[in-house]
């Protein structure tokens, strides 16, 4: 089977890493040694976006980027959210929570009932370095920015909601069922492109995510079901039932959007496209 192609015909250059949009202003220069109970007034909006770990020092099972026996890759990191929820490792093993932050400290209690206190030693643009005491147990850790902002929480793909398309089901799903999680999962990629143009990143990385596209400057298209990706495939109940939700998006993606020929940056002129898309199934 071939791959399908939605195309747009603007000149935009990229570089994979796996994408790159063009380089926006970024006026948020503070760096901040929290050596002091006192963080600036921006600490919430900066903290809030998805970082990705860079580094750990005495680092648990969770802090490890590893391959599983599927291949599938697991690559630990955080989201700080604008309602104050909290994900843990949105391309690992996740976990939910509330965070609270007090002076240079971050508070967190976790859906599963644990609790940890994460230290922040330094908050800059470029990095963010915390201290994570859990069950006694401390963790210095080195992330990196994404660069991503979501204001809406509502509109975070990260979101426990928004993020549910990617949680196996238990059991068998009806076609309208894999039309629901389809339909999620293209508003997810929405979002989510959405929020490195609202961060004003300069590459967007897909690396690790579950997904069945490939983006272009001038195009997505949909993989073939013999390259299907296996993290994009887990998100179903079975096989079968992935080729069924691919098979939905290749019905769409050819169809006739409505492109914003004045739109330049192509990031900004593929995320109304997802939405069209969503609007379509």
């Amino acid at each position: 089977m071939r791959k399908t192609y939605l195309g747009i015909f603007i000149v935009a250059s990229v570089v994979l890493y796996n994408c790159v949009m063009p380089s926006q202003n970024n006026n948020n220069e503070k760096i901040t040694d929290a050596t002091s109970s006192t963080l600036p007034k921006d600490t919430f909006h900066l903290l809030c976006q998805f970082w990705q770990l860079s580094d750990a020092d005495n680092p648990t099972t969770n802090d490890v980027s590893f391959t599983d026996e599927d291949s599938v890759l697991l690559e630990p990191g955080i989201v700080f959210m604008t309602d104050s929820s909290v994900l843990e490792n949105p391309i690992g093993e996740m976990r939910y929570g509330k965070f609270k932050v007090n002076g240079n400290t971050i508070n967190v209690n976790f859906n599963d009932g644990r609790k940890a206190v994460y230290l922040i030693t330094r908050l800059h643009k470029n990095e963010l370095r915390l201290k994570r005491t859990e069950n006694k147990k401390s963790t210095y850790l080195t992330y990196s920015p994404t660069n991503t902002y979501w204001a809406d929480a509502d509109k975070n793909p990260f979101s426990q909601k928004n993020y549910q398309w990617a949680i196996k089901p238990k059991k068998p799903e009806s076609n309208e069922a894999i039309k629901t999680r389809v339909r999620d999962c293209i508003r997810f990629y929405a979002y989510y492109l959405k929020g490195y143009v609202d961060g004003g990143a300069t590459k967007i990385d897909f690396r690790g995510m579950p997904c069945c596209f490939h983006w272009y400057s001038g195009g997505i298209s949909i993989e073939n079901e013999d390259k299907l990706d296996q993290k994009w495939a887990d998100c179903f109940y079975s096989e079968e039932q992935a080729y069924k939700g691919r098979q939905m998006i290749e019905d769409i993606i050819s169809k006739k959007y409505k492109w914003d020929t004045n739109e330049t940056n192509w990031i900004k002129q593929t995320v109304p496209i997802l939405q069209q898309m969503c609007d379509s199934l």
